[in-house]
């Protein structure tokens, strides 16, 4: 039996270290309290944290949308962009840093909490968790230029690296190894969090080393080849892991395997192998087109144009987004089941809208913008990372499903 890929937002707090308590924690508190403060304020309070003049590696001259360029996800000039946004108080990317530096003020504070060996069970927990806090903490040093985020990130990396060298529950052909679905989804965070504080310094090349030698043998192997979602989130772990090490022969063969993936689906968008489960159709048709979406921005970084490809059946990526719209505002017309759910907005449309930025997407923006940290794959924080204003010639919906 399979644990569904949750489409919807997941319900858990808001990273643990926004709520640490006790008497033995008061000092910290405090700390911690202050630390919020001085980013959670209005949106002039943005601007006093970053300075006058950021001069963080945010500070470069962005690069022109959908031109291929370094990073991930995220790229340090286009971070450097919405800061700028942000600090023009323009929304919705005041708000979105605002919530970034919430986010890593509070894990710069607390401690990595890896496992050995690793075996998860759930679509949650320390893995998770610490992926986000290394990613946030990452984008956080980018955003500001404090070399203090890149340190803490650096401490979740290396105390992953240095304390998990097993995993169990693994199987990356089956159903029913959660570990490898949950690692698929998250490893690359991690991998983001060490390019994006590469300039820092922070880590020897001795640490670099373990790091890689860690997502090479221990991570990498878990990554899920299902057909379903499960294997598009391994995918997407693939592409951005054999980026992040260098490994071209890895990489092309994970191009491959998306190419194969998309050879699966229909001709007039819908997704086989997703729309047949259920009440939960379109929601795990939004869990796959996510991580298809997030491995063609990561390729199209390396010059590999994956927006465009047809498959074999005749669909396409496009096709198949289009085809997810035309019902998530109208499930009950979902033609595959009667009581189709709808999912909460996924942090993909904000890098969808990025390089199509059409009226249909608009509605899914407004609904979640600003996209942050609540989310359950590495996918995260999209409207910092890659959001754009709404296009002048969009009309504005005057209210959001």
């Amino acid at each position: 039996m399979t644990t569904p890929s949750l489409g919807t937002r997941a319900a858990r707090p808001r990273h643990r270290g926004a709520i640490l308590a006790g008497a033995a924690a008061a000092a910290v508190v405090g700390v911690l309290i202050l630390s919020v403060r001085l980013v959670s304020a209005p949106t002039s309070s943005v601007n006093q944290t970053l300075g006058p003049e950021s001069s963080g590696p945010a500070a470069s001259a962005p690069a022109a949308w959908g031109q291929a360029s370094d990073g991930y996800i995220a790229d340090r000039a286009g971070i450097g962009q919405r800061v700028e946004w942000a600090r023009e108080g323009r929304e919705p990317f005041t708000t979105g840093l605002r919530d970034l530096l919430d986010f890593a003020a509070a894990a710069r504070l607390e401690d990595p909490r890896p496992k050995e060996p690793l075996n998860i069970s759930g679509t949650g927990g320390r893995f998770v968790d610490d992926s986000a806090a290394a990613y946030g903490l990452a984008l956080a040093y980018v955003a500001t230029g404090d070399v203090t985020y890149a340190e803490a990130a650096s401490r979740y990396l290396m105390a992953w690296a240095t304390t998990t060298r097993t995993t169990r529950h693994t199987c990356k052909d089956g159903g029913d190894c959660q570990t490898s679905l949950i690692i698929s989804r998250n490893a690359p965070g991690f991998a983001f969090a060490a390019d994006l504080i590469a300039p820092s310094g922070v880590m020897t090349p001795t640490e670099e080393a373990t790091f890689r030698e860690w997502l090479r043998d221990v991570i990498l192997p878990t990554a899920s080849e299902r057909d379903n979602n499960w294997g598009d989130a391994g995918t997407f772990a693939r592409i951005a892991l054999t980026s992040y090490l260098g490994d071209v022969a890895g990489f092309d063969a994970a191009v491959a395997r998306w190419r194969t993936s998309m050879d699966l689906v229909a001709v007039d968008g819908h997704i086989p192998e997703e729309v047949r489960r259920g009440t939960s159709g379109i929601t795990y048709t939004q869990e796959a087109l996510q991580y298809k979406v997030g491995a063609a921005v990561i390729a199209a970084r390396r010059g590999v144009d994956l927006w465009e490809y047809e498959g074999k059946a005749g669909g396409t990526l496009k096709g198949a987004i289009d085809y997810l719209v035309s019902y998530l505002h109208v499930p009950d017309q979902w033609p595959w089941n009667d009581n189709a759910e709808f999912p909460t907005p996924s942090p993909m449309w904000e890098l969808v809208y990025a390089h199509w930025p059409e009226q249909r997407y608009v509605d899914l923006l407004l609904k979640e913008r600003p996209f942050s940290d609540d989310a359950h794959a590495a996918i995260r924080w999209t409207t910092v990372t890659n959001g754009i204003p709404l296009a002048d010639d969009v009309a504005r919906p005057t209210s959001v499903p």
